[in-house]
């Protein structure tokens, strides 16, 4: 897949570490290639992130990506499909005098037909392409076609738009394919911020994705995750295809 500009840290001991990178290439027709920096560093060193975070953003602002995403894209291809099985923690250094930090699709579809750069299951309706949030995102996907909810990301405290750092919310997971995090379904994408610390997502996708025949008459949005092109809603994406976001960190307001 595509991992171009991709991180990961591994963690090592004072003793002497072998590490092992396994590249299973396959038979396959398809000219695969891959360029890697390895850079090491020594204990306590405030480049290396906390424990347990397998990538580690330090910058203000950026962008953040699940593996296998073509970040060099500038739409969202029905083909974009996260791995599956990954269960990891993505940290960010928090930078002094910031005090929030807020996530968005980096690719915002604003029209229908049109996929966003957020995917993560089914919606919450099965009218309509709505958000997905809390104990909907149940972490578990059932075949045949009967639940959508396996794959999600969970960020602590999680509130619509910049919000207020004196409020506590139960949202923390979200999945479906319209990125906003109110607690009220709705049709519309939105910011969601957080003023928990450390700024962290935790990413949970399971085994397994959640596919239905094109719908036609009847619609099962609570149980695909692969709608087609032409049946997307503005903010919409594919509910199989991962995430890419933006983020940036907002200035302590007192």
């Amino acid at each position: 897949g595509y991992n171009t500009g991709q991180h990961i840290f591994v963690p090592a001991s004072d003793s002497c570490n072998t590490i092992n990178i396994d590249i299973d290439t396959g038979t396959t027709t398809t000219t695969r290639k891959w360029q890697l920096k390895i850079t090491q560093y020594e204990c306590n060193n405030q480049m290396a992130p906390e424990q347990d975070c397998l990538q580690y953003f330090t910058a203000q602002t950026g962008t953040v990506a699940t593996f296998n995403w073509d970040t060099t894209a500038t739409t969202v291809a029905d083909s974009q499909v996260h791995l599956s099985n990954q269960y990891y923690d993505i940290c960010f250094r928090r930078v002094r005098s910031q005090c929030s930090i807020c996530f968005s699709p980096q690719v915002a579809a604003t029209a229908a037909t049109i996929a966003s750069s957020y995917g993560l299951g089914s919606s919450s309706d099965d009218a309509a392409a709505k958000n997905s949030v809390g104990s909907k995102c149940t972490g578990v996907t059932t075949q045949p076609a009967s639940t959508g909810y396996g794959d999600y990301i969970e960020i602590a405290n999680l509130q619509p738009s910049i919000g207020s750092s004196g409020t506590v919310t139960a949202t923390a997971r979200l999945c479906g394919a319209i990125f906003n995090a109110i607690a009220t379904a709705t049709i519309a994408p939105a910011t969601a911020c957080t003023f928990a610390t450390p700024f962290k997502i935790g990413v949970h996708f399971d085994e397994g994705e959640s596919l239905v025949d094109t719908k036609a008459a009847s619609d099962a949005l609570t149980k695909g995750e692969n709608n087609i092109a032409s049946q997307l809603a503005s903010g919409d994406g594919y509910g199989y295809s991962g995430f890419w976001l933006a983020y940036w960190m907002n200035a302590c307001t007192s």
